[in-house]
């Protein structure tokens, strides 16, 4: 039986996939087609892989003279996407609290992309961001972590650092999301500090270093009365 011209044409008709322009002639094996390329650009909505865009486009802009803007698809070929995406996840497992500072110092610093995922490097960021940052930002987001552990503690926002649980405490002083400005400028900052054991001490010095806060403190009077006024009026 003689094929017609519309069946002949029907089967020379190709699918090409945009991302690794392979082709294929029948459609249900197009669909069912899943490329590395297209793997990447089905994940481009989760947290990890937003991040390591983000940074992606940080460190071309840094380091090229180039004027002409990445694209998504960019990244996804780029030879860079799984150490940049394995940043981004880095950044979301840790809950990195700037990640574009975070990026400007390791880019500064030189460090290798391959090393971007230490816990030691982010905490050298961290303790030395925690003393330059606006101290608005930092109380802002100290407070906003209160709320959060004033939830289960169900208590008051502003109680938490007077009767809530002190290594959870702690533990959100490590990792940034409670400053030194809210600690030092607060009453029930302060009164939190004075009821810390020794360990509890030695596990949050590094990030509230009492000498190196004092010369913050000292050399900007204005805004620790701005702060300190602030707390005040919220009941911290």
């Amino acid at each position: 039986m003689k094929k017609s011209k519309n069946t002949k044409e029907t089967l020379e008709t190709k699918h090409s996939c945009d991302f690794c322009n392979r082709s294929f002639v029948r459609e249900s094996t197009f669909m069912k087609h899943l490329c590395e390329y297209k793997h990447r650009w089905l994940n481009k909505d989760e947290a990890g892989n937003r991040i390591g865009f983000n940074t992606f486009l940080q460190f071309y802009k840094k380091n090229t003279a180039s004027k002409k803007q990445k694209t998504y698809m960019d990244y996804i070929k780029s030879s860079y996407y799984a150490a940049f995406t394995k940043f981004g996840n880095y950044c979301v497992q840790a809950n990195v609290i700037n990640v574009p500072a975070y990026t400007d110092y390791l880019l500064k610093e030189q460090i290798s992309i391959d090393n971007w995922n230490s816990d030691k490097n982010y905490t050298d960021f961290l303790i030395r961001y925690l003393r330059i940052e606006d101290p608005f930002d930092a109380v802002e987001r100290s407070v906003k972590t209160c709320s959060d552990l004033s939830v289960d503690e169900r208590i008051y926002p502003k109680d938490v650092l007077r009767y809530g649980n002190r290594n959870k405490i702690c533990y959100k002083i490590t990792t940034g999301k409670i400053s030194p400005w809210l600690l030092y400028q607060s009453v029930s900052g302060r009164e939190f500090l004075e009821k810390l054991d020794e360990g509890q001490v030695k596990l949050i010095l590094d990030y509230i270093n009492p000498e190196q806060w004092a010369l913050r403190f000292k050399k900007y009077p204005e805004e620790v009365e701005n702060i300190k006024t602030l707390l005040s009026e919220i009941g911290y």
